[in-house]
């Protein structure tokens, strides 16, 4: 091993604890990398295969699960960090940036800041790497914009045989629909080529709406904006109601927040350790409490219960997500939203009166657009403001948790009938204490399930042991919070795309390099026991 790792520019760290953005998991691996070139990538993939070590890729740690946990190999990617060219296309109203995997989005955005161009859609962070936030299908809200990777014109890869593999619609094409949201077990991903826009902001506002007046609007709201989400509150019945669209005015800057300032977060927070360590049914009231003096100015000085804000597009995309967490979503089809909206709502009012189990807030309500054109559609007349997507590429991964029923429009025809609903519940870690999640996340999870939605692959979703061929362990054996697996449920969902998925997996990885923290991996369906004989 001495050998082939001579080369690195740094040696690996051999005590250094990993833990993830929520510091729900901690893990001291074997070896801890951080190289500096696509060479040294290929030197640690070729040590790893000769001394029979698994390797897992780590950006910026925002998954709240165990996805990432390994005692063997760990490689960090934030040395590779540079953006190299930006290729305007003037007839097609676009641009194509280069980067490397390390650079975080944040990053990325900061460095367009003077080019002109912006990313066209993100998630609710940008903390995490260019290759991160593909591999387990981030999202963001829009009915006209899908996952994020489909911004992705291309990727290279260095696959588990030290081979460097360039991927895109005509290259490896089969390899790149795996590649796409790959859970980090088709290789490790060192660049890619990201589809842009002309730079734009954001002109949103937030309205107060009752649940009962979202349900009665279902049918409308989703196509009501570029951009849109939702944050439901049940104590108080009611939800946030944000809409967003592109704006070529100026920014003026981001809402006054209560528990964006370091008084209200603490005292936030200091709450909800009273609650879950001491009295449990003060929670609803908590929320109540801290609802009002969130939002509270919307009711009492705005007499249409709407503030308007323009922002930077990464500004507006973004939300604080407060303090640590669990987190478990799902996607099901759009259509079946006020039936499961109504089923928690029951749910949770009947489990805080009978003293159950109670929820943290808000519960994020979303929806994509991950549905695909045959063909790429014309984009020169396009405008800075123009609504939807350039797309990088019309490939859907494999392992995409869409529906796969829903059918491409275009965008002047989009209906719900397209779109995909995320439901995304979270409770809070205050002061890193653990409160119990397993009633409640297994209630969201039967409901979702039922409605016909798969979970989101980065979050802390829990299964049951039932779902699985054989448990690591008895399950009286698991925490609260422990995922038990679901590999039963993932190869009925995913069927012949799992299957190709682990086709492509096995041929770009022989050796398994990439199936470090086996456990996950079997107890989820991704790999086989007899894969690792």
């Amino acid at each position: 091993m001495q050998r082939d790792l001579s080369s690195l520019a740094t040696l690996p760290k051999r005590d250094f604890l990993f833990q993830n953005w929520a510091k729900i998991y901690s893990i001291t691996p074997q070896l801890y990398f951080q190289p500096n070139s696509i060479e040294e990538i290929i030197s640690i993939v070729n040590s790893a295969r000769k001394e029979k070590k698994s390797i897992v890729t780590i950006g910026s740690g925002h998954s709240p699960s165990n996805i990432c946990m390994t005692n063997e190999w760990i490689i960090n990617l934030d040395n590779l960090n540079k953006i190299h060219d930006l290729k305007p296309n003037l007839n097609e109203n676009y641009a194509d940036v280069e980067v490397d995997a390390g650079v975080t989005i944040e990053e990325l955005s900061k460095h367009l800041k003077r080019t002109g161009y912006d990313i066209q859609n993100l998630g609710s962070i940008s903390a995490q790497t260019i290759a991160g936030i593909i591999s387990t299908g981030t999202h963001g809200s829009s009915p006209y914009h899908g996952l994020i990777s489909s911004q992705y014109v291309n990727l290279t890869i260095v696959n588990g045989k030290g081979e460097v593999v360039f991927l895109d619609s005509e290259n490896n094409t089969d390899i790149f629909r795996a590649a796409l949201c790959s859970l980090g077990k088709i290789g490790i991903i060192v660049r890619a080529t990201i589809r842009l826009v002309p730079k734009f902001n954001i002109k949103s506002t937030e309205e107060i709406i009752s649940l009962d007046n979202l349900i009665e609007k279902w049918d409308n709201i989703w196509t009501s904006s570029e951009f849109i989400r939702i944050w439901w509150y049940p104590y108080t019945k009611k939800c946030i109601l944000w809409r967003g669209e592109k704006t070529l005015e100026d920014a003026t800057g981001q809402p006054s927040s209560w528990w964006g300032t370091k008084l209200g977060r603490f005292f936030y927070e200091s709450l909800l350790w009273v609650s879950v360590k001491i009295y449990p049914s003060l929670t609803p009231f908590i929320e109540r409490f801290v609802f009002n003096r969130q939002y509270g100015h919307l009711e009492k000085t705005n007499k249409f219960n709407k503030n308007q804000h323009i922002t930077t597009s990464i500004d507006g995309f973004n939300m604080d997500c407060l303090f640590s967490q669990f987190v478990d979503e799902w996607a099901c089809p759009l259509n079946d939203g006020p039936e499961i909206l109504r089923s928690l709502n029951h749910y949770i009012l009947q489990a805080a009166n009978n003293k159950e189990f109670f929820v943290h807030v808000p519960i994020e309500v979303r929806c994509s657009n991950t549905t695909l054109p045959d063909t790429q559609p014309d984009t020169s007349r396009r405008t800075a403001t123009s609504p939807g997507p350039v797309y990088g590429n019309i490939l859907r991964p494999y392992l995409d948790n869409t529906p796969l029923n829903c059918k491409y429009s275009p965008l002047d025809s989009v209906t719900n009938n397209q779109l995909t609903l995320y439901i995304n519940i979270t409770i809070y870690r205050p002061f890193g204490t653990n409160p119990p999640i397993r009633n409640w996340f297994t209630l969201f999870e039967e409901t979702m399930a039922a409605a016909g939605g798969k979970p989101h692959w980065a979050k802390n979703f829990l299964g049951s042991t039932t779902f699985v061929e054989e448990p690591y362990r008895q399950e009286s054996e698991y925490d609260d919070f422990d995922m038990r697996g679901m590999a039963k449920k993932i190869r009925k969902w995913y069927g012949k795309d799992l299957q190709k998925f682990k086709e492509i997996r096995r041929d770009q990885d022989p050796n398994n390099i990439f199936v470090a923290n086996k456990e996950w991996a079997i107890s989820n369906g991704i790999i086989d026991t007899d894969e690792l004989a």
